[in-house]
């Protein structure tokens, strides 16, 4: 790996290698893209609070693909992201906290 650092932010240069951070250094990786979706939990307070779940393209496939198993096929395209809509709002549980 180079040691020149054009194209790269402060954290490069002033770790003497590349952090592979993206974007913030040049030769890192582009991650893949991701969703996040908020969620209610039980804070350490006891109190519901709102986090954020992220998902990349294959988990979400992975997470709404049970719910489209289950469903029936002749209610067409509108029963199918029905199903999808469903699984995906209670993807923590009905109710879950």
């Amino acid at each position: 790996m180079t040691t020149d650092f054009d194209g790269c932010r402060r954290a490069c240069r002033a770790q003497g290698r590349h952090t592979l951070a993206w974007g913030e250094c040049e030769h890192a990786a582009q991650p893949e893209p991701t969703v996040s979706m908020s969620k209610i939990y039980t804070a350490s307070d006891g109190h519901p609070s709102i986090g954020f779940d992220t998902y990349t393209a294959q988990q979400l496939a992975d997470l709404i693909e049970p719910a489209l198993r289950k469903t029936n096929l002749a209610g067409g395209y509108d029963r199918l992201a029905l199903a999808a809509a469903h699984q995906i709002i209670n993807r923590n549980g009905e109710g879950a906290r």
